[in-house]
Parts: C-alpha cells; sequence; structure tokens
C-alpha cells in the first residue's frame, strides 16, 4: 500500500479585480474601477468592501439601495439602482454562483492509500486515487483516476466508479454498483441497499430477492444519508447530471431522468420513473410505479400518487395558516361527504 501525500488547502483564487472577474465571466463594468481588488462575495444586506454581492431583480431593490458590498452583480433594468461598483449579467445568479467558487474552501485529499484502509489484492485503483483512513474497498473494485475514497467508506464488490469523483465519510457502496465520472456521494449515503421489496404469506412478510443494482450517470450529486435502493429484477438508473439534496429515499427499480433535482427530505417509492429537467420539492412523496413526464416542477410536500401526464407545476398542499383557521377548514372538510350528499338530494327534487 501506497502512502498517503499532500495537505489541504485553500483555492488558490489569485488576485482578483474587478476588471478580471468580468472579463473572466463575460460580464459588463458600468461603474467602478477595473483595478478594484476582489477577495470575497457576501449577501447584500451584509455586505463588505472588497466583496461581490448580487441583485437578481426588482424584489430586492431595497436592499441593493442600502449595500455596503464592494461591487454588485445586477441585470440591466437595476443599474440605475445600484450605488456601489456595478457589473452587469443576463443571469446575476449564475454568474455570482461561478465567482463565489472561486473562494470555496475545497479539500485536497492526499493521494495514496492510508495504512489503516483495505483494499483487496483484486481491486484497480486509478492514478492519483486517495484512499481515506479505514475505508475498505471490496475484490473486483474499479476506481478512476483523480477518485477520492472518504475515510470509513465501504465499497462492496465489484463496484466501478469513474474518474474525478468523490465518495463521502462514511458511505456505503453496495457491490456490483456503477457510478460515472465526476459524482459526488455525500457522508453517510447508502448507494445499493436492497430495496424494501416484500411478500404477504397469510401470516407474515416474506422478503423479495432485489438482482438488481443501481447505474448512475455522469456528473451527479447525492446529498448526506440519502439511500438509493438496488433494483428487484431490473436496476435502479440515475441520469446524467441529477442533483439529489440530503435524506431522500429512492426506491428500487426507480429511473430518474437526466437533470433532475431533488430536494431534501423527499419519499420516491419503488419502480417510479421521473423524466428529464424536473424538480421536486423538499418532503414531496411519490407513490409506487408513478410516471412523470419531462419537465414538471413538484412544489414542496406535495403527494404524487398517480401519473403526471403533462409538464408544468403541480401542487397538492395548503399553505401555512393560523392554526384556528385550519380547525375551522378541516371541520368543514369532513362534513363534505354530507354536504355532497344532500346537494345531490337537492338537484333529483328540483
Amino acid at each position: 500500500m501506497s502512502s498517503m501525500q499532500g495537505k489541504e488547502s485553500l483555492p488558490e483564487s489569485g488576485n482578483l479585480t474587478l476588471g478580471a472577474v468580468a472579463e473572466q465571466h463575460d460580464l459588463r463594468l458600468v461603474s467602478g474601477a477595473a483595478d478594484m481588488p476582489i477577495h470575497g462575495v457576501c449577501p447584500l444586506d451584509a455586505g463588505q468592501p472588497g466583496q461581490l454581492a448580487y441583485a437578481a431583480g426588482h424584489e430586492q431593490s431595497r436592499a441593493l439601495a442600502g449595500t455596503t458590498a464592494g461591487a454588485v452583480i445586477v441585470p440591466e433594468p437595476l443599474v440605475q439602482q445600484c450605488p456601489v461598483a456595478t457589473l452587469v449579467a443576463t443571469h446575476p445568479q449564475l454568474a455570482f454562483a461561478r465567482i463565489a467558487a472561486l473562494f470555496e474552501y475545497q479539500p485536497r485529499d492526499p493521494v495514496g492509500i492510508h495504512a489503516t484502509a483495505v483494499v483487496h489484492a483484486d481491486a484497480r485503483l486509478g492514478h492519483a486515487v486517495s484512499v481515506g483512513a479505514n475505508a475498505v474497498i471490496g475484490a473486483g473494485c474499479e476506481i478512476g483516476a483523480g477518485t477520492s475514497i472518504g475515510a470509513n467508506a465501504v465499497l462492496g464488490d465489484n463496484v466501478r466508479i469513474g474518474d474525478h469523483g468523490r465518495i463521502g465519510a462514511n458511505a456505503t457502496i453496495h457491490y456490483n454498483v456503477r457510478i460515472g465520472a465526476r459524482v459526488r456521494v455525500g457522508s453517510a449515503a447508502v448507494i445499493g441497499g436492497r430495496g424494501f421489496g416484500l411478500v404477504h404469506t397469510g401470516s407474515g412478510w416474506e422478503e423479495i430477492p432485489q438482482l438488481g443494482t443501481v447505474i448512475m450517470g455522469d456528473d451527479v450529486e447525492v446529498g448526506a444519508s440519502t439511500t438509493v435502493d438496488r433494483g428487484a429484477l431490473a436496476d435502479t438508473v440515475i441520469g446524467d447530471h441529477v442533483r439529489i439534496d440530503n435524506q431522500i429515499q429512492i426506491g428500487h427499480n426507480c429511473h430518474i431522468g437526466a437533470r433532475t433535482v431533488i430536494a431534501g427530505a423527499a419519499g420516491i417509492a419503488g419502480s417510479v420513473t421521473i423524466g428529464n429537467d424536473c424538480l421536486v420539492g423538499g418532503g414531496v412523496g411519490i407513490g409506487d410505479h408513478v410516471t412523470i413526464v419531462d419537465n414538471v416542477v413538484i412544489t414542496a410536500a406535495s403527494q404524487v400518487p398517480s401519473d403526471i401526464t403533462e409538464a408544468g407545476v403541480w401542487s397538492s398542499t395548503f399553505r401555512v395558516m393560523p392554526a384556528g383557521q385550519w380547525r375551522r377548514l378541516l371541520a368543514r372538510f369532513r362534513r363534505l361527504g354530507q354536504m355532497d350528499r344532500r346537494l345531490r338530494q337537492l338537484e333529483k327534487t328540483t
């Protein structure tokens, strides 16, 4: 086993100036000195000299008027309202995100295998792979170049991971799972555990064998403590560029389309198909064998018991309201059946 080399460091953002930021990110510098140093980013309402903020639209006009940031990225309609150095972008939030990435802390995992890691002799590790303390890599695994395996992570037999991935500490990747390139799996996530398949015997429950696996595309992100179950007979498939937040359950045989985003605490039952470019809000529950077409937005906490066959925004929950008002509405809901029967009877007599 090789020894660990290297150390963690802060990102090299260099000596950035306002003019350099504008040039590198195709922004238009409207006001402010091009040689103004930029050494960080900040929110509008807690701005700091030498730092960069952004305003996305008119709803932020008040915060923009009072900002103490050194410079602000704005859309064209807000240029005249900006009291500090100004950069113009078609999509200010996107431009800000790309600039903020220059200042994000990026740990550099030391290349090599930690002395306490256990790597099977049959495993194949690419160039510049990092394997952290107490990690376990099973027989037949293939780990792509530049990939990092965190401390205490466990990879079962025959797992394949593409180049430049990052498997977080304490994550578990079960046997035969296939993961593409540049995939990030958060701490304590479990990929490829057995699905929740049961059949009733008449007096109890018996497990259905889960014979499939998980196939994950390129550039996928899976958050901390999220679980993606292996398929029963077919495979669970996660498309390219999918973003899955923390603490999400994805059941066996699910298919998640490319570029779909799923927010925290969502629960997706088995054999669900979600199309490309969908947005699933936090706390959404999707029933088993549901199919959702491309370009669907499901707002937070909605329940989806049946197919969604048209693109658009879908909701199924009430907004928060004072408890007394909710109790009165609930009482009316409980009387809806009785009211419906009375209405039908009234219609028959008129």
